[in-house]
C-alpha cells in the first residue's frame, strides 16, 4: 500500500509539474504536432475560449474559415500549438507575422481579444515587439517552432464588463450644402467593413436653431475596453481614407479625433468605459472635420524641394537620426527615412504629407523621437526671412525612446507628462502612473 502511495504522490507531483510554466514541452514533445513550415507554441493560464493564430498567411483575415486554431499540448496544461504554411518570405523586410488572439463568448475572433504587450519569447526565432497601445507584433518569425509565453490578453473575454451603448453624435459639416453620413466600427464588431451606420436625428430642429452640423444616433452592445472609431459610411469598403479630426490649435494642423473628453483615447482610438451615454458636440467646423472635407486655403495642396535644418537633436549611442513619413520616396517604410546629416536633410514633399523623426539604424519602429508630435510640413517651422520649403527644425526636450536616462519629466500634454520613479520612466495621467506600453500600475 505504501508503494501504491508513493507511486500516486509521484505521479501528481509530475501532473502538477506539467501545470506550470517552468515546465516546458521541449521541441522533440512538439514534434508530433510540427506539421507544417510554421509551428508556435504558447502557454497561458487566463484563457477561456478557443484561442486562434491571424497572420500574414490568410492578409489578417478573421473570418472563421480562414483561422487556425490552437490545441491543447497532451500532459502540459495552460500550454498549446498550432502549425501553419505562408507564402511570405520570411527574408523580406518585416518577414512572417502572425498572433494569437481568443475567441468572444460568440465563438468570433476579435482584436479585443489579441495577446497583450506582456507577451515574451520563450525561445525560437521570432521578434516580440510593441504594437499598437497595449499589444504585441510576432514579426519576422522563422521556419521552425517558436515558443511564446502570453502573459495576459489585451481584453479577456472571461472577465469582460457588457453594456449597451448610447452614442449621440453632432457631425460636422463638409460645406453648406452637404454633411458627412457618419459610421462607427470597433472591437464589438470586430472592426467590419460594412456595418453600423448612424441614424439621422432631429437634424431640422439644429438646422432651425441655426446650430452648425448634424445629428446621428446608434445603440450597439460592446464591452469596456474595446476600441472604436467614426468614419465616414461613403467609405466602407474602402481605406480609412475619411476619419473624424480635430483642429491643434497650437500645431495649426488636423488630428485624430481624441473623443473631446468623453471617452479615453489611447493615441489611435477612442476607448469605451463605463459610462454608456456618449454624447459628441461635434458640430463647430472651426474645430472639427473630416480627413475628406475642404481645409482652409493655407493648406492647400503644393510640393516643394524641401531643405530641412534641425538643431539639437539628442544624442542616443549609434542612432542615425532620420526623417520618416508619408511623402513618395518613403511612404512610412523605415528603410526609406531620410537621413539627417550634420543637422541637415533634403527631401521632395507635399505639404500636406505627415513626418516624424526615428533612429533608421534599428530598421524598424523601436527608437522614435519622442516629444516631436508628428506633423505635417505645412505645420513644421518654416526658417526665419525664408520661403515654403526652408524648414528649421528645433529637437530640445525630446529624446529616443530606447535612450531615457536623465529624463525626469516631459510634459506631454495638460492631462498627461512623463516621470521617471526608481529610475524607470512612466506616464502620469488622470492622478493614475502607466508604464511606457500603456498599462496601469498604480
Amino acid at each position: 500500500m505504501k508503494k501504491l502511495f508513493a507511486f500516486v504522490a509521484t505521479a501528481l507531483v509530475s501532473v502538477a509539474m506539467f501545470a506550470s510554466r517552468e515546465v516546458e514541452p521541449s521541441d522533440e514533445v512538439l514534434a508530433p504536432y510540427a506539421t507544417k513550415t510554421y509551428t508556435m507554441c504558447i502557454y497561458n493560464e487566463t484563457a477561456c475560449n478557443d484561442i486562434v493564430l491571424v497572420g500574414t498567411y490568410a492578409n489578417w483575415s478573421t473570418s472563421t474559415s480562414d483561422l487556425e486554431t490552437f490545441q491543447a499540448v497532451e500532459g502540459y496544461e495552460g500550454w498549446y500549438v498550432v502549425t501553419w504554411e505562408d507564402a511570405t518570405d520570411p527574408a523580406a523586410e518585416g518577414g512572417v507575422q502572425a498572433k494569437p488572439i481568443q475567441l468572444d463568448g460568440s465563438g468570433l475572433a476579435s482584436w479585443d481579444y489579441q495577446l497583450s504587450d506582456e507577451a515574451e519569447l520563450i525561445r525560437g526565432n521570432a521578434d516580440v515587439a510593441e504594437g499598437n497601445p497595449g499589444e504585441s507584433d510576432i514579426k519576422n518569425i522563422q521556419p521552425g517552432i517558436v515558443v511564446i509565453e502570453v502573459k495576459s490578453w489585451k481584453n479577456n473575454p472571461c472577465t469582460a464588463v457588457y453594456h449597451v451603448y448610447n452614442v449621440t453624435l453632432v457631425s460636422p459639416d463638409c460645406n453648406d450644402e452637404d454633411y458627412i453620413t457618419p459610421a462607427i466600427s470597433g472591437g464589438f464588431n470586430n472592426w467590419a467593413q460594412q456595418a453600423m451606420e448612424m441614424n439621422e436625428l432631429k437634424t431640422a430642429e439644429r438646422q432651425n436653431a441655426n446650430l452648425p452640423g448634424a445629428v446621428f444616433e446608434i445603440s450597439f452592445k460592446g464591452a469596456e475596453g474595446s476600441e472604436f472609431k467614426f468614419r465616414s459610411s461613403e467609405e466602407w469598403g474602402k481605406e480609412w481614407t475619411n476619419e473624424l479630426k480635430q483642429l491643434d490649435e497650437e500645431l495649426g494642423e488636423w488630428t485624430a479625433f481624441s473623443g473631446a473628453g468623453v471617452v479615453e483615447f489611447n493615441g489611435q482610438n477612442l476607448v469605451l468605459g463605463e459610462e454608456t451615454e456618449l454624447e459628441f458636440d461635434l458640430g463647430d467646423p472651426e474645430k472639427y472635420s473630416w480627413t475628406n472635407c475642404e481645409k482652409p486655403e493655407e493648406y492647400e495642396e503644393a510640393e516643394y524641394d524641401y531643405e530641412i535644418t534641425v538643431a539639437n537633436a539628442p544624442v542616443c549611442g549609434d542612432a542615425v537620426l532620420s526623417i520618416v513619413g508619408g511623402f513618395e520616396a518613403c511612404s512610412w517604410t523605415v528603410a526609406n527615412a531620410v537621413e539627417v546629416v550634420d543637422g541637415a536633410a533634403s527631401l521632395h514633399a507635399k505639404n500636406t504629407d505627415e513626418f516624424k523623426f526615428l533612429d533608421k539604424s534599428t530598421g524598424d519602429w523601436s527608437n522614435e523621437v519622442v516629444g516631436y508630435a508628428q506633423r505635417t510640413f505645412h505645420a513644421a517651422d518654416l526658417a526665419d526671412g525664408e520661403e515654403d520649403g526652408k524648414i528649421a527644425i528645433d529637437l530640445t526636450d525630446t529624446h529616443f525612446a530606447l535612450c531615457e536616462e536623465g529624463i525626469e519629466e516631459i510634459v506631454l500634454t495638460e492631462k498627461a507628462r512623463k516621470v521617471v520613479v526608481d529610475g524607470q520612466l512612466y506616464i502620469v495621467r488622470d492622478h493614475k502612473l502607466f508604464n511606457v506600453t500603456g498599462t496601469q500600475v498604480r
